[in-house]
């Protein structure tokens, strides 16, 4: 028969386990616990807020039995990074799992994949999360592009859902989501049809340029990877396609586009101030990148789990720019891919205002994350 997992928690993240992990035996131990009583064990779950104090408890057990099998519990909110991870001594294995509450499967699916590894448990979920604000205008463009994205899913992809998000709009596009939400068929091949609905809503309250949209869908949203695109139907299926299946290739951890040769619609002065942000950034971007502001990108959930604790809301469009810094800063594996776009009338940019901006943004950018590792 097989053991109890044995359970390590500080609290801080008040899981309900009993409930969350009902179809096991558990013991619940405290840091004082002797080794015996955890020695019969089939793993061990260690559940601290603290990175360092989960590596020391981890070690500790791990230098009783060098083949524990250890479940790690964090979430995006605490870097817990590499320099952690390979601190941790022995030889059994080891997963990472970034809760968000109420994720019981995640966590189920941890445990299967640690006791049973010889079994998948899962098929790999896709998020699209789309930002939109005051579209009411042009909601033709978001409606038309969320059907494009369902087809596309429903053909190709089987788990992947739409996030429509709005970024605190002060008009009529939160009901027009939502009335496209409650139009569409969320239930057409799914496989996890209560989990992982095809298309649904989110409303932030407030107009954070954006960047609160990516960092909601980060926080909130568990999925193998992310795809991050302005909802106008600005650009085109095949080149999302493209980089989705570069980066489920499983060597880089963000592919971006970029449409600075390919846009189309695009007046002389903005063209004129995309070339000088290109030059002003250059030194922020990581090797081979050299647009950060194209809408397009896609990212493995690691790349996505490991920014998310620096990024900062209050930077709006520059967010795009922090992300790559960051991701340079932590030396994670970006390739750019020039896609294809459609500039549309009445975008939410006005350039001379917003480049001041940008410029402000990228001071904070250096002051505050140049640490970053």
């Amino acid at each position: 028969m097989q053991g109890p997992i044995a359970i390590f928690s500080d609290n801080d993240r008040a899981i309900d386990y009993p409930n969350v992990i009902c179809f096991y035996q558990y013991i619940q131990c405290e840091d004082t616990e002797a080794a015996s009583v955890y020695e019969n064990a089939c793993c061990c779950l260690i559940d601290y807020r603290e990175p360092g104090q989960a590596v020391q408890k981890a070690n500790q057990i791990r230098s009783q039995f060098p083949q524990m099998p250890l479940l790690l519990v964090t979430d995006v909110t605490i870097p817990f990074s590499d320099q952690h991870m390979v601190q941790i001594t022995g030889v059994g294995r080891l997963r990472l799992l970034f809760w968000q509450a109420n994720d019981t499967e995640e966590m189920l699916s941890e445990i299967q994949s640690l006791l049973y590894p010889e079994y998948s448990t899962k098929s790999q979920h896709i998020a699209f999360i789309l930002s939109v604000y005051n579209e009411e205008q042009r909601f033709v463009h978001v409606k038309t592009f969320a059907e494009r994205l369902q087809a596309f899913i429903r053909s190709h992809i089987i788990e992947g859902s739409i996030y429509l998000i709005d970024d605190g709009s002060h008009d009529g596009t939160n009901a027009l989501i939502k009335a496209l939400e409650a139009a569409t068929d969320l239930s057409v091949n799914r496989i996890n049809q209560n989990l992982s609905p095809l298309l649904q809503t989110r409303e932030l309250g407030r107009n954070t340029r954006k960047a609160g949209t990516y960092l909601e869908g980060m926080r909130t949203i568990g999925a193998d990877y992310y795809v991050f695109v302005d909802a106008d139907d600005s650009f085109f299926i095949e080149d999302i396609a493209r980089m989705i299946n570069v980066v489920q290739q499983g060597y880089y951890d963000v592919v971006i586009g970029t449409k600075d040769m390919t846009a189309e619609n695009r007046s002389l002065l903005r063209s004129v101030v995309s070339f000088g942000k290109r030059v002003i950034s250059r030194p922020f971007l990581p090797t081979g990148v050299v647009d950060s502001q194209t809408g397009l990108k896609v990212m493995s959930s690691v790349a996505v789990k490991r920014m998310f604790p620096h990024l900062k809301e209050q930077l709006g469009l520059a967010l795009d720019l922090e992300m790559m810094f960051i991701a340079k800063r932590l030396q994670l594996r970006v390739l750019q891919l020039p896609v294809k776009c459609i500039d549309r009338d009445g975008s939410h940019i006005h350039v001379w205002k917003d480049s001041i901006r940008f410029l402000r943004s990228i001071i904070d950018i250096w002051r505050l994350d140049r640490r970053v590792r």
